[in-house]
């Protein structure tokens, strides 16, 4: 065997060699990156799974302070009330509203729907000859309240009205710690006012067969 023909069989095994190393390389290559592939889609996994621990936990806790400030909410009564003429011009339904529960209230404010219903009594106003009447306000404010506090309101009504009258009214209730703000809805009545009783003056005593 001539010298061109060894140097041509060496190269040949050069490059044979340089090729199977290539190929492996590559082959390591591709088998890194599938791992890396797969590392990078087990991380995304676990982010997926860690946000979802998150956001569970986010609507825990969401629901247990819901719960919470609903416990708090606050808790009215309302009586049936009775139609008054005692005012300038209007015929007025007073109503005494009591909390009877719940936290205590910063600030109250009520307003009045139904059949009759004009407005609620508002402000004191003065004409020129100094007579004492009411602004009528579609919304009142009633101040702070707590458990076992009530206060009145007194329902403008259109002058020609039939009894018994139902009156919704709509209460929000801001929280004085917290700020926390609900919405009540109360239903009453207003009826006539009824009539006063009857003084009557001594009766003489009944008396039994004849004079004498």
């Amino acid at each position: 065997m001539d010298a061109g023909t060894e140097a041509a069989i060496a190269s040949a095994a050069i490059s044979a060699a340089a090729a199977g190393i290539a190929i492996w390389q590559a082959r390591l290559a591709r088998s890194q990156a599938d791992l890396a592939k797969d590392s990078a889609d087990s991380a995304k996994r676990q982010a997926a799974a860690a946000e979802e621990q998150v956001e569970i936990m986010r609507m825990q806790l969401a629901g247990e302070e819901a719960d919470r400030i609903e416990s708090r909410r606050p808790q009215f009564t309302i009586e049936p009330g009775y139609v008054s003429w005692e005012d300038v011009n209007f015929p007025r339904g007073e109503l005494i509203i009591s909390q009877v529960s719940g936290v205590a209230l910063s600030g109250v404010s009520v307003t009045a729907s139904g059949e009759y219903v004009n407005g609620l009594r508002g402000e004191p106003i003065y004409d020129e000859h100094s007579e004492t009447d009411y602004a009528s306000v579609s919304r009142l404010e009633l101040g702070s309240m707590s458990a076992g506090a009530d206060t009145s309101i007194h329902i403008d009504l259109e002058y020609r009205h039939v009894t018994p009258i139902r009156i919704e009214l709509e209460l929000e209730c801001v929280a004085r710690e917290g700020g926390y703000t609900w919405m009540e809805h109360l239903v009453a009545r207003l009826d006539r006012s009824p009539e006063p009783a009857r003084l009557l003056g001594p009766r003489r005593p009944r008396r039994f067969g004849r004079d004498r």
